[in-house]
Formats: C-alpha cells, structure tokens, sequence
C-alpha cells in the first residue's frame, strides 16, 4: 500500500467516526429530552396556592373546630377552624379542587357544604361556609330510647300500665339492680302516665369558644330538679340503638354542661313541669366528638352532686337528647 493511501485510508475512518459520534450525541439528546417530556409535562408549581375562609351561622356567630377538606384527585389537605371560626388551607396543588366542610353535629349547611376552588400559584382564594343550627327532639328514657333497663315497675319489670308506681334500679353502683322508689318534691309517686309527659328539644348553637344550649322542655315533674351531662361519643349512634358504655364513650366519667364542677348545670322545673332555660359551656360541643348525647337527669332527692359521680339511688335518666 503507498503511502498516500494509507494517509486516504485512515482519514475516511477518522471522518466516518465523527460522524457517527456526532449522531449517537444528537439521538441521546433527543431521547432525554423526549423522555422529560412524556414524565412531567405539566410540572407542579413550587408555589401552590391556599384557600381561607370561616364558618358560621345565619347571625354570624363562628364555629370553631369545624373539619374542612381541600381535594384534588388523591391528593387531600385537611384543616380546622380556630377560635375565630377562620381556616386557611395551603395546597398541595394548583388547578380544580372540591372544598367540603364537615357538618357540626345537628346543623344544616345554608348555602352548601362542598364548593369548587381553583387555586393558583401564590394565590390566596376564599370560601366562607353558613351554616345553622337544628333543634334537637328530646327522647323519653323508655322504650326503644331506654338505656340499660333502668325505669321498671315495683318486680323489677318494664312497667305497661299507665297508674304503675316507678322506680330506679341502680345500674352501677352496688347492689346492682337494687330498686328506688322515684317520688316528686311533694313526696308523691310517680307514676308511667306522669313520667311519659315529658317533651320537648335543645337547640345548640356555637359562638367561637363557647357554646349556647336553649332547653325547652315540657311534662316534666313538677318542681323536679335537672341536670344535663355531655356523653361524648366516639361514633354516631341512632336513636334508640344499643350504647356500650365499655367502648362507646369518650370519657369515663361525662363532664357537666358548664362549668367542670357542675354548678352551672342544674334547672328546676316550674310548677307546670316547663323548664325553659338558656346554659352555656365554655367549649363548641358540636365540634368536640363524632357525636354526643346530652342526659337529662332527674335527682329524685332533689340534691345535686357537683361535676362527679351522681349516686344511682339519687337519680334517673329521664330524657336523651341525640346530636349526630
């Protein structure tokens, strides 16, 4: 081979080289930012934005507490009003979302309970939620209501007649079972008929921390002392369904209504049986639990024993108020 050819030779596989590194270097650099494309064609934000907004009532009264959820496919920001009733939730997204609030116990939602948001990149949007409180109907502790077979006849037995005399059998404390006579303040015994007359409902309804309970309640036993308790639950129970007290509530011993020592709990019937009272907690109760049932009980002695344990031989439940 002559030396020119050999310089001819070496050079054509030199440029052939180039060339093909020269492709291979375009087709990578194609393929990767083809690949870019196809994993992340609408790359999210760094700066998502928010939404805020309060909840409250027809009179402008805030519900603290109240849970709210900002959802986006799979993705979901769950938040709760302060003091104030006010919420801002940062999102984890731009683009559409669905904003639902989850209902206080025993209100109704005025405008609605779920609205459409679009939230956009270091934007603060706003939703405000109005809601209302619902009267709540007030069940006889008898019957199908009636929790663990307290009010029964002289035997023992659920009483059917309505001139039956009533007692209280002791349902914790010892001797279970044992059976007290349930008299009114004129040393009278009640009977089925008197003890059925009870009606009425409680309405609810929050102002930041604190919480107002307007009791209306009628056929009560005349000039009979009440207390009302707050039994949280940990879920919702229907009217009349079965309660463990084991496992259902949240706190062993039920906290008064009011002040902890239970001396802002207590009303006295009027002459007619019509309580018709306004109390107040220091807390929202239709915010605190999944749900609650509000006692009202009757202290057959008529002495009341502050926020603790209420002796069984002293007392009966004579109506619940469910809040679900």
């Amino acid at each position: 081979m002559y030396v020119q050819d050999y310089h001819t030779f070496w050079g054509t596989i030199k440029y052939n080289l180039q060339g093909i590194l020269i492709s291979l270097l375009i087709m990578i650099l194609l393929s990767c930012s083809s690949g870019n494309d196809s994993q992340d064609p609408n790359p999210i934000p760094e700066n998502p934005g928010s939404v805020s907004g309060i909840v409250e009532d027809e009179d402008g009264q805030v519900y603290p507490g109240a849970e709210l959820n900002l959802t986006k496919g799979d993705e979901t920001t769950t938040a709760f009003t302060n003091s104030e009733g006010r919420f801002l939730i940062k999102a984890k997204s731009n683009g559409p979302h669905n904003l639902s609030l989850k209902l206080p116990l025993s209100t109704e939602a005025v405008n609605a309970d779920m609205v459409s948001v679009n939230i956009t990149e270091d934007t603060e949007s706003n939703a405000d939620f109005v809601i209302q409180p619902q009267a709540v109907t007030a069940h006889l502790n008898f019957g199908s209501v009636q929790l663990l077979e307290e009010i029964v006849d002289e035997n023992g037995n659920t009483p059917t007649a309505s001139n039956e005399p009533l007692y209280a059998a002791n349902i914790f404390d010892a001797p279970l079972g044992m059976l007290t006579a349930i008299t009114a303040p004129d040393d009278h015994h009640v009977t089925l008929s008197e003890f059925k007359k009870a009606n009425g409902e409680i309405l609810v309804y929050c102002d930041g921390d604190s919480a107002t309970l307007q009791i209306m309640l009628e056929g009560m036993i005349p000039d009979g002392t009440y207390t009302f308790w707050l039994a949280y639950l940990n879920k919702p129970r229907k009217v009349g369904e079965n309660i463990d007290f084991m496992n259902d509530f949240v706190n062993l011993t039920n906290p008064p209504v009011g002040a902890s020592n239970g001396t802002e709990n207590i009303a006295v019937a009027d002459a007619s049986g019509v309580i018709d009272v306004v109390l107040e907690h220091d807390s929202c109760i239709l915010t605190d639990e999944p749900a609650l049932v509000i006692p009202i009980l009757y202290h057959i002695n008529g002495k009341t024993f502050g926020g603790g344990h209420v002796p069984d031989p002293e007392e009966m439940v004579h109506m619940l108020a469910y809040f679900q």
